[in-house]
């Protein structure tokens, strides 16, 4: 017969494996970072502007999509409920929740569902901008730009992690991670726009170049 574990067996099995936040954002970046290195800064441009639209737009397309998502869910319910109606359909349509509750409150920022659907588009808006931007700055390119497309692509995913885990991130139980107080938010502001966009542009005019197989 086995005998019981001691408090200390416990305790070691139980205590989760703590790693610091800025850890995992770092070791994420990473592999955004051999991508830039692979493709090049002009890569990395193209896919960051693509990367600040998401960003800039992800919470209006996610309440359009999610009333879209309500219209399909409330029909569905409105059928299966032997529910259907003019009257019904109208309330439906409207987003009202007579009938049948909605199945995300767009009208609560905060609502888990609206949130999730707001990650799930803004990694298709990421997923996107990263393959427009391969196809598009085709080429080889000389070391040193391919080492600004490695610091360029590490600045990239620093944005797009932090953004995400801002919102929410499920890690798994056995992992507790710790914030760490030096992890900070890349603010977007109108002046910073401004430059990023100028920088773009210059940069464009002075690659232009054929796209090609790397």
């Amino acid at each position: 017969m086995n005998a019981p574990p001691t408090p200390d067996q416990v305790s070691a099995v139980s205590t989760p494996i703590q790693i610091p936040e800025l850890t995992v954002i770092l070791l994420l970046a990473f592999f955004f970072a051999l991508w830039g290195y692979r493709h090049g800064l002009d890569a990395v441009i193209i896919a960051g502007l693509i990367v600040l639209f998401g960003r800039a737009s992800i919470d209006i397309l996610a309440r359009i999509l999610s009333v879209v998502i309500n219209i399909f869910y409330g029909l569905f319910e409105l059928f299966r409920t032997n529910k259907f109606s003019p009257t019904n359909l109208f309330s439906v349509l409207g987003s009202k929740g007579d009938v049948v509750q909605p199945l995300i409150n767009i009208e609560d920022p905060n609502d888990t569902k609206l949130i999730l659907v707001g990650t799930l588009l803004f990694a298709l808006i990421v997923y996107a901008g990263f393959k427009f931007a391969r196809q598009k700055a085709g080429g080889k390119d000389p070391f040193v730009e391919q080492v600004f497309g490695f610091l360029g692509g590490a600045a990239l995913g620093y944005l797009i992690i932090t953004y995400v885990i801002s919102r929410h991130i499920i890690f798994p139980q056995a992992v507790e991670i710790t914030a760490s107080s030096d992890v900070k938010q890349i603010d977007l502001n109108g002046p910073l726009m401004v430059v990023v966009v100028l920088v773009i542009i210059v940069f464009g005019i002075q690659r232009t170049r054929p796209a090609a197989k790397k």
